[in-house]
């Protein structure tokens, strides 16, 4: 017999099903299990007298055994679980648990540690489901748009931030590094003439933070656009792709948002856009706060997001223009005045989500901005190449999938949608 996944049967069907023991009832005469695959969970009642070699493989069962049953699908008014039960033919155990390591109550470094039984939880697995369909709706706008996929390496030569928070690898006796992103062969795309690009893929930062939002190794969504006027047009893009997004969410997965996640999708209509020296003075004076220098903390995040849902009733905001000082080296300075740059983040309640900026695409510009960040112009000879034989004015973005995903389901970190988990202080499993 073909197996029925359990979210797809009904009444007055024989069927076989398979999945996890949920939880387990063991009484005098009766036996009661909920069996759970990825789709659902139906209660399965056994007779004991009636089916007692099925009462006796049940006896030594533990939560988390895996079965395979068929049977018989009953409605019944006594059975709160879908108004339905199985009552089985036959009960094969493929796989017998051991008592389980976690508990629901588990801190969130233990379930780490057993990554693979937290991950069973029907949330942890809605959590999966909500990021695929997501990451399925950015690949269709950014298609929509006309953009092409690329797939950039991850082992490099160079630093693609040219700092010192990379992970070096032995590349068959030469030095080399994990990339921190796809920076730098984004921009070799727009030499090429692929004029829009994305990618969804992995990043790599050595840098040593114990944060709910930072991780060794992390998923980003990345853009680069040619002949754009300034960052405002990558912002621009950045905000359709939110608004659809959202929207999508809100029509596929917005009733599990609001009875799992306890959240709502909010679209937003119009992002604010907000320079940072004008963020400076709205926190001194608003809030008194006067800690920021050429950059926002968290705490500046989290002060400038509530200040936007207040005036402008926007979860979202567009922090522009930030010091040269604060950026990469690449980011183009403003004309007018080029202590600041063509720069942005987006802030989504409170937490930055997106780093982006229009990118200096002058050789020269480029080479000199390079060594104004003390950096050896020579150790980027190669990404330096990209711009010496013609490449149109372009800027990018890129986007931490983990922080997006966070903000959606109102989780408190990054660990609860990494589907393994890398810090600082964790390399296993």
């Amino acid at each position: 017999m073909q197996r029925t996944m359990i979210g797809k049967v009904e009444p007055c069907k024989s069927v076989k099903i398979q999945g996890f023991v949920e939880h387990l009832r063991d009484k005098k005469s009766m036996q009661f299990l909920v069996v759970r695959d990825i789709t659902g969970s139906i209660q399965v009642t056994i007779e004991k007298e009636k089916l007692p070699e099925i009462a006796e493989k049940v006896s030594g069962l533990l939560v988390d055994s895996v079965v395979t049953i068929t049977g018989e699908v009953f409605k019944s008014e006594f059975v709160k679980l879908n108004g339905m039960e199985l009552i089985p033919t036959s009960l094969e155990v493929e796989s017998y648990s051991e008592a389980l390591p976690i508990a629901k109550d588990s801190s969130i470094d233990q379930k780490m540690d057993y990554r693979w039984i937290d991950l069973r939880d029907p949330k942890n697995i809605a959590i999966f489901k909500i990021s695929t369909f997501i990451e399925k709706c950015m690949r269709d706008y950014m298609i929509n748009c006309d953009a092409i996929e690329i797939h950039t390496p991850k082992i490099s030569v160079q630093s693609s931030e040219g700092g010192s928070e990379v992970f070096k690898v032995d590349y068959f006796g030469q030095p080399a590094f994990l990339t921190q992103s796809p920076q730098l062969y984004k921009q070799m795309a727009m030499s090429a003439g692929f004029e829009k690009v994305f990618e969804i893929g992995p990043y790599y930062r050595a840098e040593s933070s114990f944060t709910n939002r930072h991780a060794t190794e992390f998923m980003g969504f990345d853009v680069e656009m040619s002949y754009i006027e300034s960052h405002h047009d990558v912002m621009d893009l950045e905000e359709g792709l939110i608004k659809y997004v959202l929207e999508r969410v809100s029509q596929n997965y917005g009733d599990v948002l609001e009875n799992v996640f306890n959240t709502k999708v909010v679209v937003p209509t119009n992002i604010p856009r907000l320079k940072f020296k004008d963020v400076v003075e709205i926190l001194e004076k608003e809030y008194g706060y006067k800690s920021i220098k050429n950059d926002l903390d968290q705490e500046s995040e989290k002060l400038i997001g509530k200040y936007v849902l207040d005036k402008y009733n926007s979860e979202f905001v567009f922090v522009t223009d930030y010091p040269f000082e604060a950026r990469a080296f690449y980011s183009m300075k403003c004309e007018e005045d080029p202590k600041y740059t063509k720069s942005f983040d987006l802030i989504w309640n409170g937490q930055e989500i997106t780093s982006g900026a229009q990118r200096e695409h002058r050789y020269n510009v480029l080479k000199s901005q390079i060594e104004e960040k003390g950096i050896n112009s020579e150790n980027m000879k190669d990404y330096l190449e990209f711009f010496k034989y013609g490449c149109p004015p372009h800027g990018g973005l890129g986007l931490g999938l983990a922080r997006f995903f966070v903000k959606l389901l109102n989780l408190q970190t990054i660990k609860e949608v990494c589907y393994i988990f890398r810090g600082p202080n964790r390399i296993k499993p």
